[in-house]
């Protein structure tokens, strides 16, 4: 399976002022994010919105980025809680060029663990694409096993777990599987305040959100714990995590969709039912904001 990169910003989707989808903008957007640092982006996930975008936009947003990106890794978001849709979305990704998708386990329904296994293998099953299983509880409502999330990797196209359920024993103890049974599988944190705990604990990447404002940051605590800089990494994470709690102090992806636009990109207002924070809460976030060094120092018109 291709390497997809350690370090991939959820993206936004931008949109018009009209409402529409900013496909011109978000191949900018894209480019930048991989030029601040980012290997490349998860488009459609959480933060891109995807439950307010239409299947015909998602694919063009997919292969409008990818065109974009030849060279950088685009990860998307085809999972839904109805795995035919999602076997479909994922057909449409390929032929969009996508390197992988990523799968939510399925939400709202709240399936048993086998129902979440054969949700995700009818969709491995579907492609040739690399897999990534997205396992966010807090958002989905349902949490899935260590046991479960080994039992997908012993399929040969789900390379990874995107974890973000907040609960680090969860964690290492996947992580001690993966290792257990050499398995080529890698996790990926879903939570950016989480990112340097499952580093240390053996984990592999991050898709993260304030990849869009400090992915340089970001790229440095990685090398540090690399180079068994531990406190030189710890340093830097706990000066992320002030970036981080302002970034969701409205939720996502309203929080982060503002302070681009504070920050000068013209992404359009989010769609309803997400709404920007209001005056107070953003002041809050960008007087936080305005105490560290971000990757866009100035506001950027693109």
């Amino acid at each position: 399976m291709p390497e997809l990169g350690r370090i991939l910003t959820a993206m936004v989707t931008p949109y018009t002022a009209g409402g529409e989808v900013d496909y011109a903008h978000a191949r900018r957007l894209a480019r930048h994010l991989v030029r601040i640092g980012n290997d490349g982006v998860v488009l459609t996930g959480t933060t891109g919105e995807a439950p307010l975008l239409s299947d015909d936009e998602k694919a063009r947003l997919w292969q409008e980025v990818k065109e974009e990106l030849p060279d950088a890794t685009v990860v998307v978001g085809a999972g839904t809680y109805d795995t035919r849709h999602s076997v479909h979305l994922t057909k449409l990704a390929e032929r969009a060029g996508a390197d992988a998708i990523l799968a939510v386990a399925p939400y709202y329904l709240k399936p048993p663990q086998e129902g979440i296994y054969q949700h995700f293998r009818v969709i491995a099953e579907s492609t040739p694409l690399p897999v990534i299983v997205y396992n966010v509880p807090g958002r989905t409502g349902v949490s899935m096993t260590p046991a479960t999330i080994l039992r997908l990797a012993e399929l040969p196209n789900i390379i990874g777990d995107k974890e973000a359920n907040g609960d680090l024993a969860h964690t290492a103890a996947l992580i001690e599987g993966v290792r257990e049974r050499h398995l080529d599988f890698k996790i990926w944190s879903g939570n950016d305040n989480d990112t340097f705990h499952i580093w240390c604990l053996g984990g592999y990447g991050v898709v993260t959100v304030t990849g869009h404002i400090v992915a340089s940051q970001i790229r440095e605590m990685q090398r540090r714990l690399d180079s068994r800089d531990v406190a030189g990494a710890a340093a830097i994470h706990r000066q992320l995590c002030r970036v981080t709690d302002a970034c969701f102090l409205n939720g996502s992806p309203s929080t982060i969709r503002y302070v681009l636009r504070q920050l000068g990109f013209a992404i359009g207002e989010p769609r309803l039912p997400v709404v920007e924070p209001d005056p107070e809460t953003g002041a809050r976030v960008m007087a936080e904001l305005s105490k560290h060094t971000l990757d866009v120092a100035s506001p950027v018109r693109a």
